[in-house]
């Protein structure tokens, strides 16, 4: 098919541009970027002349963007959208209802509320590894042997923000004594569910009513989203993520002293973080180059899932275990749809079980390394972005 796609800075947006080549269609790109992605006129006279000009079959974005939608409505070509980011307000747009829209998504909860709301054109597809791009990456190892972080072995890993910069810090101080108190309240009590979102319930009729008059949200004319989805998402989903990850690193790295000075754990980020003493920090790292290495090469690496993905499986996973890597994560109910805890990857729901877990298999060599191993099999051998592609098009066929 000939494709026309959007591109931005999407972790995964090279491996599936990739892919979608391999499988045989002809991709061209949108030569222009919106200002808005929910409402820019100019952007949109722009695409749909280069629509017309163009003459593609369909277009394809990595997540849903409202101005994509309204071009492909008005030019009647599908809009093909594949969400790999959690909780994405743009979703709450009249736009959505389209029927020129065929949205996937990797976190079915979103394919069950957005139903429930009338978009019958929404199905659910996880996400997956270019285990062709990692095979040759491996295979052509030594040239990065002038490189220690892809050389280095660490015991205990993770890869990610920490989101020391986020929303609610900024408008902490500014708060009402009640509502600072209840939001921290909801705060703590997230942290204390393993795999679900517990933030959008906690914000009563009440509360949303006070944050309307002390905060102020720009949406555009065609946004249905509240306050409710806006404050859950945007500022309490990426403050509890920062706890949570503080937590879980400061817990590990205090624990890991007493099982042997060896049991260091390692972050990589671009965040600088002094409340983590004990941790070795490092500086963010290259997605594509160095990354598949340190999962190679970590005897832990950990996931800690934002509050925002309600039940998908975060592309994290995927990449540790299509590296070969052995991972520890958090729960999130649509693992157990593909792997099996203490087979594939290892799950832990608290602090404690994470600590045992940990402890068990940094002393446990061969059992980790063969979960490793047998989750790389599965992994690259059934969830690549070949296999997803090639079932969203099946799903398209029938649909268009």
């Amino acid at each position: 098919m000939k494709l026309l796609i959007y591109r931005w800075n999407a972790w995964n947006q090279k491996d599936i541009e990739e892919s979608l080549c391999y499988l045989g269609h002809k991709l061209s790109y949108i030569a222009v970027a919106p200002q808005n992605p929910e409402e820019d006129n100019t952007f949109i006279e722009l695409l749909i002349k280069q629509i017309h000009r163009q003459q593609p079959e369909l277009l394809f974005s990595i997540n849903y963007f409202p101005v994509l939608a309204e071009a492909c409505h008005q030019t009647e070509i599908p809009y093909v959208c594949w969400n790999c980011d959690g909780s994405l307000l743009a979703m709450y747009h009249e736009s959505v209802f389209y029927d020129t829209n065929h949205i996937f998504t990797f976190d079915r909860e979103c394919v069950t509320r957005f139903r429930k709301m009338g978009v019958s054109r929404i199905w659910h597809l996880p996400l997956g590894v270019n285990a062709r791009r990692l095979d040759q990456l491996f295979s052509n190892s030594p040239i990065h042997s002038q490189n220690p972080i892809c050389t280095d072995n660490y015991n205990i890993s993770f890869i990610g923000n920490l989101y020391t910069k986020n929303s609610f810090d900024d408008i902490a101080d500014k708060l009402p004594p009640y509502l600072a108190g209840y939001l921290d309240g909801a705060l703590s009590a997230q942290q204390a569910v393993s795999g679900g979102n517990m933030l959008e319930q906690l914000l009563t009729p009440q509360i949303c009513q006070q944050l309307e008059e002390i905060t102020q949200y720009h949406r555009s004319e065609r946004s249905f989203a509240d306050i409710r989805q806006l404050f859950s998402s945007t500022v309490l989903g990426f403050k509890s993520a920062n706890l949570q990850r503080c937590q879980i690193l400061n817990a590990l790295s205090k624990a890991g002293r007493t099982w042997s000075p060896q049991a260091q754990v390692h972050l990589f980020t671009m965040d600088s973080i002094q409340e983590l003493p004990l941790v070795q920090q490092h500086p963010s790292v290259d997605y594509f180059q160095e990354m598949p290495f340190i999962f190679r090469h970590s005897s832990i690496n950990l996931n800690s899932t934002v509050p925002t993905i309600q039940t998908g499986i975060p592309l994290r996973v995927w990449d540790v275990l299509g590296c070969g890597g052995f991972l520890l994560s958090d729960y999130q109910a649509e693992l157990g749809d593909y792997f099996q805890s203490e087979k594939h990857l290892s799950v832990f729901e608290d602090t404690e079980e994470l600590l045992d877990k940990a402890a068990f298999y940094l002393a446990h060599d061969e059992i980790r390394q063969n979960i490793a191993s047998t989750s790389q099999k599965l992994v690259c051998t059934n969830h690549t972005w070949d296999i997803r592609l090639s079932q969203m098009f099946h799903q398209l066929h029938l649909s268009i």
